[in-house]
């Protein structure tokens, strides 16, 4: 099911549970069974499609977690950034990235990047019944409508969660440093949580009547509006406060089952 770590009792020893979680190691997608090899940020949602589209249709993948400063040039990021990471794959620090045998790949790369395009090449290759985004414009305003509340809230407490991502202290530094330098005011944001917070529990309770299916927005089935909306609400796990739903949290937590993403609430702050 969509884990939850063990309840805080010291914080170093479930960073280390965390970590551990953060890489995957379960079930069919075991690496001793995996036909692919995904690249990808724990918190990334464009990460977390890929994910659960091969977790959804039971494609087996190795997991391979990196630094969010991992491949950033310590030259242009005021020596925040460290190593290749991500970089060595595509020649651009941008993740999801896929490998494996048939995946389609450019000069000079050694992996297929892009979240939609990997999706679209494991539906052809597996020959999947995955509908397509249904266009519905009720949840496309659902997600436009929350943006901006989500980001201010989840953008100042991803960085604190336990995984592999923000393990190295220059990985949160490089993450701020980035997200300051689009305008991102970290001590605003935190400032407003209570409204903020309220804005979204509001948008939540919407997002109940959008929901169809068990584990799908529409009633035909799993698809990608559902590979699409889930990654967004699992992301605001991480934020003390937020209430979801029975049905919402019903359907985050079927759709998500057997996947290799975990809940991030025990850690909510």
């Amino acid at each position: 099911r969509f884990k939850r770590s063990p309840p805080p009792c010291d914080w170093w020893m479930l960073r280390g549970v965390a970590l551990i979680l953060s890489l995957g190691r379960r079930g069919v997608m075991s690496s001793a069974a995996a036909a692919y090899k995904l690249h990808v940020y724990d918190h990334c949602p464009f990460c977390s499609r890929v994910e659960l589209l091969m977790s959804r249709y039971k494609i087996p993948y190795e997991r391979v977690v990196y630094g969010y400063g991992e491949g950033a040039d310590p030259g242009k990021c005021e020596g925040r950034g460290y190593g290749s990471g991500p970089v060595a794959l595509t020649g651009k620090k941008m993740l999801p990235v896929l490998q494996g045998e048939g995946v389609p790949v450019a000069a000079g790369a050694v992996g297929m990047p892009e979240s939609l395009a990997i999706c679209s090449f494991l539906v052809a290759q597996h020959q999947l019944v995955c509908p397509p985004d249904s266009g519905r414009d009720d949840l496309a305003a659902f997600a436009t409508e929350l943006k901006t509340s989500a980001s201010a809230l989840t953008r100042p407490r991803i960085v604190k969660m336990p995984v592999k991502d923000w393990a190295d202290e220059r990985d949160v530094a490089y993450a701020r440093w980035k997200y300051t330098g689009q305008g991102f005011d970290y001590a605003a944001a935190e400032a407003s949580t209570p409204e903020l917070v309220d804005a979204v529990n509001a948008k939540l309770r919407e997002l109940e009547a959008m929901i169809h299916g068990p584990d799908c927005v529409n009633p035909w089935g799993f698809g990608m509006d559902d590979v699409i909306l889930l990654p967004s609400l699992r992301l605001l796990t991480v934020v003390k406060g937020i209430v979801f739903p029975d049905k919402v949290r019903a359907y985050m937590e079927t759709a998500l089952a057997d996947s290799q993403l975990y809940d991030y609430a025990p850690f909510a702050c």
